[in-house]
């Protein structure tokens, strides 16, 4: 067994404590240069985020589609990733700019109309409130003007932009608002077209890469932890990474059936209500709920609010119904299909996960939080798992509220008990006394020989 505390230990501990204490006393400057690093770094991440979702069309194409050139001559077989990375990005290509180029037009013209409709729906919002407050003044005798109270409200406006000299204004829109949102929109899109050229070398390079951090890992990871590392990997794959890449996808089909399901009932703002469904759906248990909601209520400032009472809504019910049948047929047949049972999680530990995460992380810890649970919770499970079957059949009688005993079960802990200090024993003797253990063993074998 090796020293605890040799030299070269003692020395670590040091230089680590010595690490954490310039750490604390440098916590803005060390956060300033990890800030730095992750925006460097970011277009990477991006890259691979796109590498990895696109594996899995660009596995199609290299197997099944060009899988024939592997038999081929040596010139055909090297054309057969080339090949599968282009129709990879071109099919990824065309499926965008066909989306985009139907999309993106009613979108427009769905945000202008909503922009139009804003002096209308405040002229709603003035009738409405004029005649609650009418009814009001009838009924109760409450003396509420409220064409006083907008005309006090207009004043306060006015009063606080008197209050802000034009230079001021001029520094707070330029300098605070406009400028950051210039540089991080031109940041966004730098990282964005950096982030698919970086993918294409991920793809195309994806073997090397894979063998070099198999080497570094084999490398510097103990051989007693590989295993346990490599299944990590694993589960992390198979829950998290194909769970991302399954959920996209589902999104994507969710978003395109409510704007044809929509746009066959006729109703107004389909393509933004239908991107706006398709893009909260990657919210795990939540999601259908963030996108419902808003987009209801587009679909009820339709008619005028001092009108909503008098007639129904039909456009907002309609939509709450296609909404919800989607729904069902999404959580009952598409999901399932889709990402088949890659979470395993129970819809409790959903809710916890995206709950958690969306409170530590924001709208990451909201699309990844379950199925980084799903992780942990299946690495957990197979712990819990081994530790029950190395206790034996007991363990599992004592899972069993039917037929669990006691009594039973302290007896046969105290019989395990003994047999451990029984083979103790035994090595103790072997070890003090070797040669009258040898000898009595001797004597045993010669009575049964002569038995």
């Amino acid at each position: 067994m090796k020293k605890l505390f040799t030299l070269k230990n003692v020395l670590i501990c040091i230089l680590f404590t010595i690490f954490l204490l310039f750490v604390k006393d440098n916590f803005s400057v060390v956060w300033n240069a990890i800030c730095m690093l992750a925006s460097i770094l970011t277009p990477f991440v991006i890259g691979f985020l796109f590498a990895y979702i696109l594996n899995f069309p660009y596995k199609f194409f290299y197997s099944k589609v060009f899988g024939f050139l592997k038999n081929k001559k040596a010139f055909f077989a090297k054309m057969r990733k080339p090949l599968s990375i282009i129709c990879t990005y071109t099919a990824v290509i065309a499926v965008l700019g066909f989306l985009i180029a139907i999309l993106v037009p009613q979108i427009g013209d769905n945000i202008s109309s909503l922009v139009e409709r804003v002096p209308s729906y405040f002229n709603s919002v003035y009738e409405w409130l004029s005649s609650v407050a009418e009814w009001a003044n009838k009924t109760y005798n409450a003396n509420i003007d409220i064409d006083a109270s907008f005309a006090q409200l207009g004043k306060e406006i006015a009063k606080n932009l008197n209050g802000t000299t034009i230079a001021n204004f001029s520094k707070n829109v330029l300098f605070d608002t406009l400028l950051p949102m210039i540089t991080n929109t031109t940041a966004g899109i730098y990282n964005f077209i950096m982030g698919i050229v970086i993918s294409v070398y991920f793809l195309s390079a994806k073997e090397m890469l894979c063998r070099q951090v198999k080497r570094l890992a084999v490398a510097f990871i103990p051989i007693k932890f590989l295993p346990k590392v490599y299944e990590i990997v694993d589960i992390t794959d198979t829950k998290c990474g194909r769970f991302l890449v399954g959920d996209i996808i589902d999104a994507a089909f969710i978003g395109v059936l409510t704007f044809i399901t929509m746009s066959i009932f006729q109703l107004p703002y389909a393509a933004l209500i239908a991107v706006l469904i398709g893009v909260t759906n990657i919210i795990p248990f939540f999601g259908p709920f963030i996108g419902a909601i808003p987009s209801a209520f587009i679909l009820l400032l339709i008619d005028p609010i001092y009108m909503i009472f008098l007639e129904s809504p039909w456009d907002m019910i309609i939509f709450i119904a296609i909404v919800f049948v989607i729904q069902q047929l999404d959580g009952n047949l598409f999901k399932p299909k889709i990402i088949g049972s890659q979470v395993g999680l129970s819809s409790f530990w959903v809710l916890f996960s995206v709950i958690v995460g969306g409170s530590l992380f924001g709208m990451v810890g909201f699309i990844l939080g379950t199925p980084i649970y799903a992780v942990i919770y299946t690495l957990i499970g197979k712990r819990v798992k081994n530790a029950i079957d190395n206790k034996g059949k007991i363990a599992q009688e004592a899972l069993d509220f039917e037929v669990l005993n006691y009594v039973k079960i302290a007896t046969e802990q105290k019989k395990i008990r003994e047999e451990k200090e029984n083979a103790q024993k035994e090595k103790l003797l072997k070890f003090i006394k070797p040669d009258k253990h040898t000898n009595s063993e001797s004597d045993d074998d010669n009575k049964d020989d002569k038995e």
